[in-house]
């Protein structure tokens, strides 16, 4: 799904800080068949919801100029389009409105290189719209609507690994945002929320599987290689991260998100 970030997110990105399990959505163990499940299409609303406990972003210090078109290769376009989600939550909670014009652009540009520009397109509009009249919880419906269809678009094209590199691509963005919004304000309950070791066994095993060609590409070396070192970071589930550990992450993550624009160039 496209919004893993959405997605912390998109992630969330981000599962259930408490590890609690949650009841399967009407349709899920359908969609888990060809590969999306709750970590290749997390909510986008848990992802708002987390952001809303971390505020305020220091959004000046996570805001980066969105990336131009390149002639990258799909699988990096579909890390690319996943952080890009992840951007637009960025948007969302810093209310940035002369942002999302620009965004739905380049979400519709991206989303075009992978297929599925009519899942992004026919909600452009009503985002840009609703963005200039500041009103956010209609932008955060709308994005969660545009979830839904690109979510039905990758199923249609049963392309659970391009599903699987969005959501990693909107993982590592949003894990930047949140890194640096736990260290900006530190706290023992705050860093629960980069408490993830479920996701990023998850994430470890999806890049050892990928096509061969793929794989043992430089940047999809150092992408295991960056996944592997979060893991290490992070430990075992109920270990309270220190701040040290929570700069770490944020500085680990960054590297793998300048890492994905530099290749997309």
């Amino acid at each position: 799904m496209f919004y893993c970030a959405i997605s912390l997110v998109f992630a969330a990105l981000l599962a259930p800080a408490n590890g609690q399990s949650e009841p399967a959505p009407e349709g899920e163990h359908e969609r888990e068949e060809l590969g999306v499940n709750r970590y290749t299409t997390p909510r986008i609303d848990r992802l708002f919801e987390q952001l809303d406990k971390l505020q305020p972003l220091p959004f000046d210090q996570l805001w980066r100029e969105l990336p131009t078109a390149g002639p990258s290769q799909r699988e990096v376009k579909g890390l690319v389009f996943g952080g890009l989600v992840a951007d637009g939550f960025l948007i969302v909670a810093g209310k940035k409105q002369k942002l999302v014009d620009e965004l739905g652009r380049v979400l519709i540009r991206e989303a075009r290189g992978l297929g599925v520009g009519d899942s992004v397109t026919r909600h452009s509009a009503s985002l840009s719209e609703l963005g200039r009249a500041g009103k956010w919880q209609a932008v955060r419906k709308e994005l969660s609507a545009t979830q839904d269809d690109v979510e039905n678009a990758m199923i249609a094209l049963r392309d659970e690994k391009l599903a699987a590199l969005i959501s990693l691509g909107g993982w590592i963005r949003g894990l930047e945002i949140t890194a640096a919004a736990v260290q900006a304000n530190y706290s023992p309950e705050r860093s629960k929320t980069l408490q993830q070791p479920e996701l990023v066994e998850y994430f470890a095993e999806e890049l050892a599987t990928l096509p061969p060609q793929v794989e043992h590409s430089p940047i999809f070396e150092n992408l295991r290689k960056g996944v592997k070192t979060i893991r290490g970071i992070i430990g075992s589930e109920g270990e309270v991260l220190r701040p040290s550990q929570v700069e770490k992450l944020y500085t680990q993550a960054r590297e793998m998100d300048l890492l994905l624009l530099q290749n997309h160039e």
